[in-house]
């Protein structure tokens, strides 16, 4: 069984951003998410034994990457999310039952 692995920094990319990355990979192939102190080691095998793709660390690097730019879009926007949301929520009438006497 081929088998590859790649090495993470924890500094570059959080566990979470590293975790949504390999997710995307799932349906194609195995996928192992290690700890190593300041690292994370991902690893990648073939589920049907074919050959794994020649070009993964190029796709697996640029998922990397879009996971970390999303992450940081979802931290800049989050004070803006609760704002709408609270805005929603005080604009927000409550629908009386219409009831015939």
């Amino acid at each position: 069984m081929e088998r590859s692995q790649f090495i993470i920094d924890r500094a570059l990319y959080s566990d979470d951003v590293t975790a949504r990355a390999a997710h995307r990979y799932t349906g194609q192939l195995g996928i192992e998410v290690r700890s190593q102190g300041a690292n994370l080691t991902v690893g990648f095998w073939s589920l049907d034994g074919s050959q794994l793709p020649e070009d993964l660390w190029t796709q697996f690097s640029r998922d990397l990457l879009d996971e970390r730019l999303r992450a940081a879009v979802r931290a800049e926007t989050n004070g803006l999310k609760l704002e709408l949301l609270r805005a929603a929520l005080n604009q927000a009438q409550p629908v009386a039952p219409h009831v015939e006497v």
